[in-house]
């Protein structure tokens, strides 16, 4: 072959890399549109909507927190809550917290 149809080919490959690319990212401008096109659709919820939310799925709080002076650990902290609604608890795991199971009769207090 030689050398100048050798840069052709070249070319051609860079062309069709670079088209290749260019749809690549017009797909993904078109997704990110319309994402925010049904984010803006979606907007308007209420707080009861978003704590109807939260409580139906479930939140976990973890954090943790060492007070420290010269690389030595003083104080310890940790935060593990779970916020849930009753009926979530008791759907998702399996467990009983109605005043009619038996983790709340008062023989099991």
């Amino acid at each position: 072959m030689t050398r100048d149809r050798l840069q052709e080919e070249r070319r051609r490959k860079r062309e069709g890399e670079r088209e290749a690319w260019q749809v690549r990212k017009d797909a993904s401008r078109e997704r990110q549109q319309r994402r925010i096109s049904r984010a803006l659709r979606d907007r308007d919820v209420s707080l009861l909507d978003l704590v109807d939310r939260l409580l139906d799925g479930g939140v976990v709080i973890h954090g943790d927190i060492t007070l420290a002076v010269a690389d030595v650990d003083l104080v310890y902290v940790g935060l593990r809550a779970l916020i849930s609604s009753v009926e979530t608890i008791e759907r998702d795991m399996g467990v009983s917290l109605s005043a009619s199971g038996p983790s709340l009769k008062a023989s099991a207090l």
